[in-house]
């Protein structure tokens, strides 16, 4: 088989499950029956009841997953970066990207230039996968990228399936013959694709030297939705929500009952005539039942039938899936401190390895657009702080870090400051020390030393003395 064949039967066989990941996460997922009889009596209404607990272990890990800043070596390549991150609005993207790599397990992101700007742009794996070498698993061999278009055909509109095979050198590009592809495509089912870019064969070159196209994924070789484990919860709490709707309905108000003495020959005279049994039970009145020997109720439907299971299948969701419990239940204890650090412990070292996972493919972006830039040279991410903490503690932390000799910026860093401020920070702070070193400017309230000072207006003190 050839790549073209290989990627588009790779994407048609993956798509259902990534569309399975979708439904949960957004809380679509039909309910499971053993019956047939039950789902077609319970599918017009039961699909209305919802309470998508699956979306937690996504949102959790995806709300502690921020890029503080990115870095590159010189200040002219920090500068292309920020102009090209500002365009493309990364700021937004990057959330979206992260949130949707953890749906579904896998995430695309293709930079081209288009127009004489640099595009970055996310690509669903519903459409997009990347190829890797069968000898060494960590090198891209091509990528591919399916879609429809609608093209004219003799006067009458037809939709055709686009694909693009991405490689280090070139862009092949196809069509298919049919609307449709069939079950398993084959080469014959798709001729070149020619367009003003390309030349005859739908192949359009280019110098980058490396498939344009980066896969973020939650594992490897190929990632798993980060609520996988949550499936079968959340199919036993959408059974019992919907069955405490249904049982509502029939169990949710008393029933009465009258049973008849025995051997009595009289009815009751409570029957409108068309079959249901009434009576009259207004403040002042009183009822007479001839006939009857005792009347009742039943006993309503009892919650906990319904609440214990549910809460309990809320507890296993939260152990199998690595997110505190506190995340399902935020009206209940949560825990402070030191018991919320350990609390939090599975869920830290998830979104540690999370990051270390998309940060490596950000660094393959953000140094693939350096190099088209014209920049070669690194560049390193830098992420948020993970755990929780109140700011006195972090501020306590932070100076810790600073006495055992770790640099300053890199504190900043950690602690989510922009890499544009610290870097202000970091000089004004150098110029001030630098300036306590020139003669005369020791003395305290010397007014040569004043003058000798730099502006520092508006600029903070060490916040790391602070904490001290």
């Amino acid at each position: 088989m050839t790549d073209l064949t290989i990627a588009v039967n790779e994407i048609l066989d993956r798509r259902n499950d990534y569309t399975t990941a979708e439904d949960y996460y957004e809380g679509m997922a039909d309910e499971v029956f053993t019956s047939m009889a039950m789902s077609r009596v319970m599918h017009r209404t039961g699909n209305r009841f919802r309470l998508n607990f699956a979306a937690t272990p996504v949102d959790t890990v995806n709300n502690r997953l921020e890029i503080a800043s990115v870095s590159a070596v010189s200040p002219e390549a920090g500068s292309y970066l920020d102009r090209v991150w500002a365009s493309n609005e990364l700021v937004l993207e990057t959330g979206e990207i992260h949130k949707r790599a953890l749906i579904y397990g896998d995430a695309y992101l293709i930079v081209w230039p288009e127009d004489d700007t640099l595009q970055v742009y996310y690509n669903s794996p519903k459409t997009t996968v990347v190829l890797y070498d069968e000898e060494n698993p960590r090198l891209k061999r091509c990528a591919a990228k399916v879609w429809e278009i609608s093209v004219n055909d003799n006067n009458t509109v037809r939709a055709r399936a686009r694909v693009n095979l991405y490689y280090s050198d070139r862009i092949e590009k196809y069509i298919s013959r049919a609307e449709r592809l069939p079950h398993n495509p084959k080469d014959a089912d798709f001729v070149p694709y020619v367009d003003e870019f390309t030349d005859g064969n739908g192949v359009m070159p280019h110098t980058f030297g490396e498939v344009p196209v980066f896969h973020f994924r939650t594992e490897r070789p190929k990632g798993k939705p980060e609520h996988l484990n949550a499936y079968g919860a959340q199919d036993i709490i959408n059974k019992l929500v919907i069955g405490q709707m249904a049982a509502n309905d029939f169990h949710g108000f008393p029933q009465r009952f009258a049973l008849a003495a025995e051997g009595s020959s009289e009815s009751a005279d409570f029957n409108k005539g068309n079959g249901t049994a009434f009576t009259n039970n207004t403040p002042g009145e009183m009822a007479i039942l001839n006939g009857i020997k005792e009347v009742g109720q039943f006993k309503v439907s009892d919650p906990s039938t319904f609440l214990d299971p549910f809460k309990a299948t809320i507890r296993s969701m939260a152990s199998i899936t690595s997110t505190p419990l506190h995340y399902f239940e935020p009206t209940g204890n949560i825990p402070s401190g030191e018991a919320l650090r350990t609390a939090e412990a599975p869920l830290v070292k998830k979104v540690r390895n999370r990051q270390l996972s998309f940060g490596s493919t950000w660094r393959e972006v953000f140094s693939f657009i350096l190099k088209v830039g014209g920049f070669n040279e690194d560049v390193q991410v830098h992420w948020k702080p993970v755990e929780t903490f109140d700011t006195k503690e972090a501020m306590e932390i932070a100076y810790k870090k600073i006495q055992i000799g770790i640099p300053l910026e890199q504190v900043a860093a950690e602690m989510g400051y922009d890499a544009a401020l610290i870097e202000t920070w970091i000089a004004k702070i150098e110029a001030r020390e630098a300036a306590k070193t020139q003669p005369g400017n020791s003395a305290p309230g010397d007014s040569d030393a004043q003058d000798l000072q730099p502006d520092t207006a508006g600029v903070p003190d060490n916040p790391y003395e602070k904490a001290a």
